[in-house]
């Protein structure tokens, strides 16, 4: 088990709850509450990178190539295309 400072605590968006879910945490409610492969695969390329020592902005970076399937995921989730 891993413990972490009340202080980290305090940087944590959307918890474990928001894990895979397509859009920034649990912000923006428009988007729906869609979970997918893709979404959890381009969130866990974020924490990845964080984990590394990255910062915010250099782990969405590094996370990029995962983007283009997360929103495509989301369109299908969202509108049922195939």
């Amino acid at each position: 088990m891993q413990s972490i400072s009340i202080t980290d605590l305090g940087d944590v968006r959307g918890g474990a709850d928001s894990f895979g879910r397509c859009g920034p945490g649990s912000s923006l409610p428009f988007l729906g509450n869609y979970y997918t492969p893709e979404c959890r695969a381009h969130d866990a390329a974020v924490r990845s990178a964080e984990a590394g020592g990255d910062s915010k902005f250099m782990a969405h970076l590094k996370a990029l190539p995962q983007f283009p399937a997360a929103v495509g995921s989301w369109f299908r989730a969202r509108f049922g295309g195939g």
